[in-house]
């Protein structure tokens, strides 16, 4: 009578398809997350493109002027097909936008030669007030959670100000002693698009310490209570017992338990900054997203106005995709995959 032994069970054995599962399970986060990175910016276009178009008559006197008669106002609207279903329209529209053809403006002036300066001005507005801030507010903020006291009040009571000040305050605040009074610095942030580099480099100053001063105090208050936290936790106090230093001990070990809530914030305040624009821009007559936007909805201009909205849409949602890799990737207790 043969005996059949069991076939022993190895680790690799076992470890392949828990791995293999892992693998599989943030596939499909990644996938889904997608998903629903489409659906919602589908949903912000559609949602923009109504309450854009949801008058083909006021469309019409936009483009021919206040003098046009009825007639006339419904001769464009059917000749441009103004008069079609609103599902129509924007299936058409939406068409166009993704092959490349963004529309022309009221004046017949292309949308997308338009729009594409100023998304670059923008984003360079944001990524330098990003680098400075978040740098300075991580330094802040770790200065204040370890040294509990003066110097923790003092940045917890002028954070909480600078908090608390719309940024159109802090901007004519910056503008009136720095350009007015001191004149270092120019009223007007016009040099972005026309000057040489040096008075581009001065025309992003002031606009770019109004937004982030903002951030500042925001990403301050976040690492601040993250670095407590952190400071506080056994592994970090057994790490100083063992004789580890101190600051390797804050740098390498709370610091990076505490990115995971700082990703977030980072994030979301990224969202402010280019939100934050459409204010910060028109105080400083930036030449960017947030100013061009302003004058397209005050001329009623729909072509341009739904460029700039889908932009804007688009690098809010693919920087939470980027953030909630940055976290899955930060935090050990999310790459299993089970959530």
């Amino acid at each position: 009578m043969s005996v059949i032994s069991p076939v022993p069970t190895q680790g690799p054995l076992v470890a392949a398809p828990t791995a293999s599962r892992g693998r599989a399970a943030r596939a499909r986060a990644v996938v889904r997350q997608v998903g629903l990175a489409l659906l919602t910016l589908f949903l912000i276009s559609f949602i923009a493109f109504v309450a854009m178009n949801h008058s083909p008559v006021q469309i019409a006197r936009n483009v021919l002027g206040r003098g046009a008669t009825p007639a006339q106002l419904r001769a464009y609207a059917t000749s441009h097909g103004l008069d079609r279903p609103v599902m129509v329209q924007y299936l058409s529209w939406l068409g166009h936008f993704v092959r490349g053809d963004w529309g022309a403006t009221l004046v017949n002036q292309q949308v997308r030669p338009l729009v594409l300066p100023a998304y670059v001005h923008t984003g360079e507005l944001a990524l330098i007030t990003l680098a400075w801030s978040v740098l300075l507010a991580i330094a802040l903020g770790v200065a204040a959670a370890r040294r509990r006291g003066a110097v923790d009040q003092s940045l917890f009571v002028g954070m909480t100000v600078l908090a608390a000040l719309p940024e159109f305050v802090i901007g004519l605040g910056l503008m009136v002693t720095f350009a007015v009074q001191l004149r270092w610095f120019p009223v007007s942030s016009n040099a972005v698009a026309e000057g040489s580099a040096g008075e581009k480099l001065l025309a992003f100053v002031l606009p770019s310490l109004t937004l982030g001063l903002g951030v500042v105090a925001y990403v301050w208050r976040i690492t601040r209570a993250s670095m407590l936290e952190a400071l506080a936790a056994p592994y970090t106090r057994s790490a100083i017992l063992r004789g580890l230093r101190r600051r390797r001990v804050i740098w390498r070990h709370a610091v990076r338990s505490a990115s995971v809530p700082l990703v977030n914030a980072i994030a979301i305040n990224i969202i402010y900054l280019m939100g934050g624009v459409i204010v910060v821009e028109n105080v400083f007559a930036f030449p960017g997203l947030g100013r061009l936007l302003v004058q397209a909805i005050a001329q009623g201009d729909a072509n341009l106005a739904l460029a700039i909205i889908m932009l804007l849409g688009a690098v809010f949602i693919v920087l939470g995709l980027v953030a909630d890799v940055v976290v899955t990737y930060l935090d050990p207790r999310l790459k299993g995959g089970s959530r």
